[in-house]
């Protein structure tokens, strides 16, 4: 179940390109908006914003408390990063009604271990690392965990229908999507064996008043 993180946000009155100084006071600027909810630009704490994601990532719920507004339950809808630096430019916060459903990518955590993989005989194929979930916003998981232990032969493979039905929410894919499988290493080539060659019988021709066998 989707758990909260809080996080503070101000009204923020400087735009266009004069964010980047923003950015170097260690702000993010950011926008909020959803069905229902005005837009607003806004800004946070970079430190903030990077401890609350970590925690919270794209399937838990933020309140994001605004000066001036009542608290607003949002996710973090997109994050525009430097293609260098990867520092992040801009958030784009969306407000969500709790009571509505919504559709949410959840990623994929394997648990557990294959015993084919372990022996090193296989390799673990992820076939999906995410799977798009239904749910209220305050049941959405933030991963859905998958064990492997019951790959124990190559033959194995965990399909969508495999997983274990979740009251909470409904997973959005078609039962027989194969999620986990496994590929066969490729055996080392064994070198062919050299045959030995025998060696030619030297026969040597007697010499004069040697008597021939």
């Amino acid at each position: 179940m989707s758990t909260h993180q809080i996080l503070n946000a101000q009204v923020r009155t400087v735009l266009g390109k004069k964010v980047k100084y923003l950015r170097k006071e260690g702000k993010i600027p950011a926008t909020v908006y959803g069905k229902g909810f005005e837009a607003v630009s806004t800004q946070v704490s970079a430190r903030d914003f990077e401890l609350t994601f970590r925690k919270a990532g794209r399937t838990s719920l933020i309140d994001l408390m605004i000066d001036g507004y009542s608290m607003q339950s949002v996710f973090v809808q997109d994050i525009q990063r430097h293609p260098v630096t990867r520092d992040i430019l801009h958030i784009d916060f969306k407000v969500v009604d709790l009571k509505k459903s919504v559709n949410v990518e959840v990623p994929i955590v394997v648990v557990g271990e294959s015993p084919v993989v372990a022996r090193g005989d296989a390799l673990l194929n992820h076939v999906l690392n995410s799977l798009m979930v239904a749910a209220l916003p305050n049941d959405l998981p933030q991963h859905i965990d998958i064990d492997i232990s019951v790959l124990d032969a190559m033959d194995k493979v965990i399909h969508v229908r495999d997983l274990a039905g979740q009251v909470s929410y409904k997973i959005l894919a078609d039962p027989s999507q194969v999620l986990l499988s496994l590929s066969q290493l490729r055996a080392a080539e064994s070198t062919p064996a050299v045959e030995a060659v025998a060696e030619p019988e030297l026969i040597r021709k007697p010499r004069e008043g040697e008597d021939e066998e």
